[in-house]
């Protein structure tokens, strides 16, 4: 019975040891998000945030893979898909 009640004792010192971690890592993470929040910071680079987005390459609806720029065919260069066989997408 000492065994137990010495493991118990044991595991209750780490357990307590592993919260205190974990509050202090919470702490830690509550200030960086009310800094970056704050300053209006954002994670990442800068340079990205500021470009538009690029605008998606047309992609054939049977396989999925971009088609090359310029005219398009009747059906797609890469699998044969015929594109009247589907409703145009509306555009954006």
């Amino acid at each position: 019975m000492g065994r137990r009640a010495r493991s118990d004792a044991d595991l209750a010192v780490r357990l307590a040891g592993r919260i205190a971690e974990l509050e202090d890592r919470i702490r830690a993470l509550e200030l960086r998000v009310a800094r970056v929040s704050k300053t209006g910071e954002r994670l990442g680079t800068q340079k990205a945030a500021l470009r538009p987005p690029a605008p998606s390459a047309s992609r054939c609806p049977g396989c999925l893979l971009e088609l090359p720029r310029g005219r398009r065919g009747p059906s797609c260069v890469w699998c044969g898909f015929v594109f009247s066989a589907v409703r145009r997408r509306a555009t954006r």
